[in-house]
């Protein structure tokens, strides 16, 4: 989840936070209960933000790059933490800017985004509540980022961006929004070439009563040189070169009637990747969920899926699942986040 705290010094100008709880490392339940195990939060973004006119936005400090929707829109149980952890370019340094595209009215509302950064290093994205313990690998994330852990983006140069183009709100085609997008990241101290990414989604809400209304949702995400082909350790000691392309495809729709909502969604995982090929990945997820009040909201289903093992090779699995969500806000004036 996300607290989200602003502070609003004067029309048009803010400050803005997002701080992300989140577990350090997975904890598999082997019929245990692990409610808050391993609990840690991170500043994933702070950032100023100025509307010095109507239609533009800018803003800079550390924030999530405009590239993609899915991680924040995509109803159900898991599709959301799935995109989430594929394509979200999160806790990046720099600067942006949101225009709102003068077009005619006719034409519908287009709003264009742009960004440079790099990923955070600084103390600013040092974990918040837990620090690593003597010789437990199960810590994924226990302390500040490095430059020396390398990754796509990780430059410690405003070398990477994000190019993204929104529209909605066009007459012909009411419902519908769209979205476009780019992004670059330079190789960090582990990977050999630049990485390139395109996003492409659309999704349309309808109402057919004023109780009844369908939302559908698709989008599609590559990455070529997907982590920047990383070196790593080969079989016979020595280093290899990997070379990954990666494809990230979502297609779903969702029923809503008063209170009571149903989702459909598949989506799938392929990385194309020598060596150390793995097998494609798909997800089926079906559910239903009901808004209990208070604003608190239960979705609960069933998950069947063909995924990599450990060992790469491919398996499947059946899953009950279940999600419990609580959204409060209480606003003092108007916060956007970046690219949204």
């Amino acid at each position: 989840g996300h607290i989200t705290p602003g502070l609003h010094r004067a029309p048009g100008f803010s400050v803005q936070a997002y701080i992300h709880p989140d577990p350090v490392g997975d904890a598999e339940p082997n019929g245990a209960v692990t409610f808050l195990r391993r609990q840690d939060a991170f500043l994933e973004q702070l950032f100023a933000e100025w509307r010095p006119a109507e239609r533009l936005q800018l803003y800079a400090g550390k924030f999530n790059a405009p590239f993609g929707y899915g991680f924040n829109l995509f109803p159900g149980v898991l599709a959301s933490f799935r995109a989430h952890d594929v394509y979200l370019v999160r806790e990046q340094v720099g600067a942006g800017a949101n225009w709102t595209l003068p077009a005619p009215e006719r034409w519908g509302e287009h709003t264009l985004s742009a960004a440079v950064f790099t990923l955070d290093t600084s103390f600013l994205s040092n974990s918040l509540l837990t620090r690593q313990r003597c010789c437990d690998p199960g810590f994924g994330r226990y302390t500040r980022n490095t430059l020396r852990q390398g990754g796509a983006g990780n430059t410690g140069n405003l070398d990477n961006a994000a190019v993204s183009l929104e529209g909605t709100g066009v007459p012909a085609l009411p419902g519908l929004t769209y979205n476009l997008g780019l992004l670059t990241r330079g190789p960090g101290k582990d990977a050999t070439r630049r990485e390139w990414g395109w996003a492409a989604g659309l999704r349309h809400e309808r109402a057919w009563t004023d109780d009844v209304s369908t939302f559908a949702f698709a989008e599609f995400v590559e990455f070529r040189n997907a982590g920047g082909n990383p070196t790593e350790e080969a079989e016979d000691g020595g280093e290899g070169i990997v070379s990954e392309r990666r494809r990230f495809s979502t297609v779903g729709a969702q029923v809503r009637s008063g209170p009571w909502r149903a989702t459909l969604v598949w989506q799938r995982d392929e990385a194309k990747r020598s060596p150390n090929p793995l097998p494609t990945q798909d997800y089926y997820e079906a559910s239903v969920g009901r808004d209990l009040g208070w604003g608190f909201g239960f979705d609960a289903g069933y998950q069947y899926a063909r995924l990599a093992r450990g060992d790469g090779s491919a398996g499947t699995s059946h899953s009950v699942i279940g999600r419990l969500n609580h959204r409060f806000a209480r606003h003092h004036g108007h916060a956007t986040r970046p690219g949204h």
